[in-house]
């Protein structure tokens, strides 16, 4: 899951299990692997919700099977277009505050949606990054930037001294 072109491998029903109980096995162990495999995953509070390839803070979502994603916090809107997304990609937060992701699924018109931090990582190198995403990915560079090499202020003598 999560790769363009490749069929989902699901796993087997268990003999007498009910059709209800198996797709919601086949739903709960889908979205913890696509987190996984989409690198979204987080560690479980109390651990701080802070990216580790980029120290920027992400927001930390719960999932129907109890594991956490970290989802891209845009500024000012915490939602994007979800036809600007690609599938597998667009995640959705319930009502009650849990991520998940309906797949391949066709958004509807004026839908939005929630994207990975991933996706727009500094500390993470896409080859062919969206144009959307590469513009967010340099903000978050910036951000970056700042949170380890904050400006240098300039002190009474004109001689700069740092802000830290």
């Amino acid at each position: 899951m999560g790769v363009f072109g490749e069929e989902p491998v699901l796993p087997q029903q268990q003999p007498g299990e009910l059709d209800a109980a198996y797709w919601g096995r086949v739903e709960r162990l889908t979205d913890r692997v696509q987190a996984r495999e989409e690198g979204a995953d987080a560690p479980a509070p109390p651990a701080a919700s802070v990216c580790p390839q980029c120290g920027l803070a992400a927001d930390r979502f719960p999932t129907r099977s109890k594991a956490w994603v970290f989802l891209e916090a845009l500024e000012p809107a915490a939602e994007v277009p979800a036809h600007m997304v690609p599938p597998f990609f667009r995640w959705l937060i319930s009502q009650d505050g849990v991520a998940w992701c309906p797949g391949d699924a066709e958004p509807a018109p004026g839908a939005t949606c929630r994207v990975p931090h991933r996706l727009v990582c500094p500390g993470v190198d896409w080859s062919k990054p969206w144009s959307w995403l590469a513009a967010v990915r340099e903000e978050n560079a910036r951000k970056a930037q700042f949170l380890y090499n904050p400006p240098r202020l300039p002190d009474s003598s004109g001689e700069g001294v740092s802000s830290a």
